[in-house]
């Protein structure tokens, strides 16, 4: 079963705010997110992952990306 993400109407104040923020940088508000707005907990936990992962850190993004290609290729993700 699939769920459909939440329209911009049917959102909360907050989360409207957040959809406006991402439309102005990027021209749109990803599906995951939209979908995640049904659960406004678990979207602020995928957003603070999000922000801890790509944010600054001891690592070098080399690494980052090797890391996540590796991953990625042991999951065997087709993304």
């Amino acid at each position: 079963m699939r769920m459909n993400g939440m329209k911009d109407a049917e959102v909360g104040f907050t989360t409207r705010i957040l959809f406006a923020l991402l439309k102005w940088r990027t021209g749109k508000v990803p599906a995951p997110l939209r979908v995640y707005a049904h659960k406004p907990g678990i979207m602020r936990g995928f957003l603070t992952l999000a922000r801890r992962v790509r944010g600054g850190g001891v690592l070098p993004e080399r690494l980052k990306r090797l890391a996540m290609y590796w991953t990625a290729h042991r999951v065997e993700c087709t993304f």
